[in-house]
């Protein structure tokens, strides 16, 4: 066997998935430190990690992974502060992504391209969900590697992603534009439009497919909100949330869905 023959053994053994797991779970911790920063226009190198309480510099041995929240007890170590549940929970994703990524797909450039992506689609998740903001640093910095991936990839051309992020933006773009001038107010913001953009260059044409869902169950949501928990007509839904929720179905069950519309409705006419 060569040597990827080899890797791909590993990482399909319960080792392997271990070994994926706690990884996952170091990029988790990462990840929150994006999540936390990113909006607020802060460096996510330096300074390290730190309290937002009490600005104290956490050490490494209150740093680890999952097991430091659940031995403080989510709390810092300092001042006694609450830390969020969010950061336990974003690890605990990671990691998940990480291990269904290389069982599901073996050591690949594949597995490879889900797990990117769907790092980005957590961080844009928690980003747009508190801050109702889809940084340019994820949304545009990654467009590159969604061509790269792209270039290799059997299932999508280089020329389809590219083509599809810039139309798939500036539709929605003209979408923004015409419920603005129509209705006076901001329907969805820039940052969902460059972030349609992110989901072509990985997705292709299954991006819209993606837009499709994420609109179906912002819809439903939206209502809810709006309606059972009395928010109020111009409570400003986190579109970015349920587009990324959108791109992780596609991405894993798009072509699953499309054959199944195809021979359940479209056979019938």
């Amino acid at each position: 066997m060569s040597f990827a023959d080899y890797l791909n053994v590993f990482f399909q053994s319960k080792i392997g998935l271990i070994f994926a797991f706690v990884l996952g779970s170091m990029f988790g911790s990462f990840f929150n430190v994006c999540i936390y920063r990113l909006p607020k226009e802060l460096s996510i190198i330096k300074p390290r990690s730190f309290c937002p309480s009490c600005n104290k510099t956490i050490p490494w041995y209150y740093n680890i992974p999952l097991i430091s929240w659940l031995y403080l007890r989510g709390k810092c170590a300092y001042c006694g502060a609450k830390i969020s549940f969010r950061y336990f929970f974003v690890e605990l994703l990671t990691a998940l992504i990480f291990t269904f990524g290389v069982y599901k797909f073996g050591f690949s450039l594949k597995a490879l391209e889900f797990i990117v992506l769907t790092s980005l689609m957590l961080i844009l998740f928690f980003t747009d969900l508190y801050e109702r903001i889809l940084p340019d640093e994820i949304t545009l910095g990654f467009i590159p590697i969604g061509l790269i991936f792209a270039y290799f990839s059997p299932e999508r051309g280089f020329l389809e992603s590219l083509v599809v992020g810039v139309i798939g933006a500036g539709l929605l773009f003209l979408l923004a534009y015409i419920y603005l001038k129509i209705k006076g107010i901001e329907g969805m913001g820039m940052g969902d439009v460059k972030m349609l953009a992110l989901m072509g260059t990985f997705l292709g044409k299954k991006a819209f497919l993606a837009l499709m869902i994420g609109s179906i169950i912002g819809t439903i949501v939206g209502l809810f909100i709006i309606y059972v928990l009395k928010k109020g007509r111009h409570y400003e839904i986190p579109f970015g949330c349920f587009l990324a929720i959108g791109t992780v179905i596609t991405y894993l069950y798009g072509d699953n869905l499309i054959h199944y519309y195809v021979t359940h409705f479209l056979q019938h006419y």
